[in-house]
């Protein structure tokens, strides 16, 4: 047992000690650097897909892809496939390939580099061929690092949205009955439900709507010194509100997310 040193001047490094290193200081994320450089993005011409610049990170181990760098497509037969960066740490190389399948995308290895030798393959680009054309698959999900600045920031702005009440302009259907659609069954039950008339606020929970069977309730309020009931219902995405008079209107209603 002993002491290594890693930032002094002169030390020696072995690439598994720096790699764990950067592997903890990028949140234990493996994937390409996003919203650095160009992230690896690419374009498809013919049979021949062009990566932009980026960097990647597999378990701390840092490969740089150069702008321009290419591979080619066999266009054989109609198969879906990937573009594959395998990183292994058994022969310390980094290598770029094609891996397909026909039917569905060919499986991957990913081995834990953290806890020994062995090779990891990371996805660069989603393909889908035929015998004359490619085609890239956009929407499946390549693997990002990002930086945590950005996820905090993400969080940030959803904690503010979480929080901003859901103001609707309500349907008048006939005098003193009103309609708010698209409305989904889970956010009404976690939402506090406020009904602006014209003369008084009438605030509930939403869960109220699905305490009976049929999705229905109703709730008490004073309007102009009086006491009446507004009737609530719930159906296929739609809140139906029914005041206690049909000279009641209503304004507004909003929801509060808890």
């Amino acid at each position: 047992m002993a002491l290594q040193k890693i930032t002094f001047d002169g030390a020696s490094v072995s690439a598994k000690v720096d790699a764990d290193l950067y592997h903890f200081l990028l949140s234990n994320q493996v994937g390409i650097i996003k919203g650095f450089k160009n992230q690896v993005n690419h374009t498809i011409s013919s049979n021949t897909i062009t990566f932009k610049d980026g960097y990647v990170s597999v378990y701390g181990r840092l490969i740089y892809v150069e702008a321009n760098t290419q591979i080619k497509v066999t266009l054989d037969s109609s198969k879906k496939g990937f573009v594959i960066l395998g990183v292994n740490t058994s022969n310390n190389t980094a290598t770029l390939y094609l891996k397909e399948q026909a039917g569905s995308y060919p499986s991957l290895t990913t081995t834990n580099l953290l806890n020994g030798d062995g090779l990891y393959e990371l996805v660069l680009c989603a393909y889908n061929k035929t015998a004359t054309s490619i085609s890239a698959d956009n929407g499946y999900q390549k693997k990002y690092i990002t930086n945590y600045l950005d996820e905090i920031d993400l969080l940030r702005d959803q904690i503010e949205y979480d929080g901003e009440p859901l103001q609707i302009n309500p349907n008048k259907v006939s005098n003193g009955v009103y309609t708010v659609g698209n409305l989904n069954s889970y956010i009404l039950t976690r939402s506090i439900i406020s009904v602006q008339l014209t003369s008084a606020v009438v605030t509930f929970p939403g869960a109220l709507l699905f305490i009976t069977v049929g999705s229905s309730g109703s709730v008490n309020y004073r309007h102009t010194g009086a006491d009446y009931t507004l009737g609530l219902s719930y159906q296929n995405g739609t809140l139906t509100i029914s005041c206690g008079s049909t000279t009641h209107q209503i304004h507004r209603v909003y929801f509060y997310k808890r």
